[in-house]
Parts: structure tokens; sequence; C-alpha cells
């Protein structure tokens, strides 16, 4: 299996947590954390040993943002809107530096350092978080494949696929955006040229009509 295809395709994730509605998503999202405590027991006795604490998780390219609880109990995730977001932390960035960063596939420091990841609140309690993340290998394509039970290996090869095409769809219309705006940029140099002539024209016109009125009077001076 490739790299690729070993990780949640960030397109396709994008677009359906835009469309799904927040209610059928805080449902997905509680059964995914049930899935992923079966997967990954370890985390979650790891989190519940931590002191208790809320953070935000904010995707900045999605219009709402995702409450995480841990320590001392349970863990949750739910939705919440951007506006009246109670937390002891809050973490935001692009979905895809997001999940790279819950994956371990970047370099958590240097997301910080370079700004893709911003931390407000108590860094204490997202440093611990981190470093409980960074024990366990996390892979949410195959918890949330795993979660369609004995269709998990066509479900996982449904969304890598619809994922694939969503990015042909992407590149074709980049590309044809491309096309349009180079056909553009040279439709715009054609009409400066033609406009540069045009004036080359009407100065060589009143030249010449100055040769005429010259030649005129010599004829003239002459007689």
């Amino acid at each position: 299996m490739s790299m690729d295809e070993s990780r949640l395709p960030v397109p396709l994730a994008r677009v359906a947590l835009r469309v799904i509605p927040e209610t059928v998503l805080n449902r997905l999202t509680y059964l995914l954390i049930r899935r992923m405590q079966k997967i990954h027991p370890g985390l979650f006795q790891n989190l519940a040993r931590l002191d208790a604490a809320t953070v935000c998780i904010e995707p900045s390219d999605l219009p709402y943002r995702f409450v995480l609880k841990f320590g001392q109990g349970p863990t949750s995730l739910r939705t919440a809107a951007r506006a009246g977001c109670s937390c002891d932390a809050a973490v935001k960035g692009k979905l895809e530096s997001l999940l790279n960063l819950l994956e371990g596939r970047i370099d958590s420091d240097m997301m910080f350092f370079s700004r893709e990841i911003i931390i407000t609140g108590d860094t204490a309690v997202v440093v611990a978080l981190r470093n409980t993340l960074d024990r366990e290998e996390i892979r949410l394509l195959d918890d949330i494949s795993a979660m369609c039970g004995p269709v998990s290996n066509p479900a996982r090869k449904v969304i890598v696929r619809v994922n694939k095409f969503m990015e042909h769809i992407k590149t074709s219309m980049k590309n044809a955006h491309e096309r349009r705006h180079s056909r553009d940029a040279n439709e715009a140099a054609a009409k400066l040229e033609c406009a540069r002539l045009q004036e080359e024209i009407k100065a060589l016109k009143f030249r010449l009509a100055k040769f005429e009125v010259r030649g005129k009077r010599m004829d003239a001076s002459a007689l």
C-alpha cells in the first residue's frame, strides 16, 4: 500500500465535513471515538490519566470547530460554533495540517514554528495532549474504514477512488483556469500591441501630412 493510500483523503474529508449536517457529524464523531477506543485502548488510558482539559480544534478551512474533552474521565469529541466555545487551549490550522499533526506525519515542533499550527491558551495542555498522541500510531483512514465492519476493505477502496476522482477534477479545473488566464493575458497583450501600432500609424500620418504641406510650399515658392 502506498503512503497516499494509507492517508485520510483531505479533499474528500473537507467536502464531507462541509456537507454533512452537524447532528449527523456529531453522531459519526461519537462512533469514531468508540471505535478508536477499541483499536487504541492504550491511547485512551493515557488520555484518562491527564488532568481534565478542553481543547478547541479549529480547522481554518471549515465553518466550525471541534471540542475535545479528555482527562480524568471519558474522552469526547463534538462540533461547536466558531463563537462561544469555552476551552483551556485552542489549536488552529488548515485541516490537512491538523490531520498530519494527529497522525504524526510531520514534526509538530516544525509546524508550530512555521505557524502552520497556532496555539492559544494553556500551552501545557496542548503539549501533554501532543506527547500522548505521539506515543500511538494513528491512521484515521484505517479507523474510519473499520467502522464499516465486514465491508471495511471495499469502503476503503471506494474512499480512495472517490478522492482520486476529486483530485483529477480539481487538477482539470486548475489547468482550465490556467489556460483561460494565459489566453486572457495573450488577448490583453495583443490589444496593447494593436493600440501601440495605431498610435505609431497616427504619428506617421501626422509626419506625412507635414511633409506634404512642406512640399506644396516648396512647389509654390519655385513658381
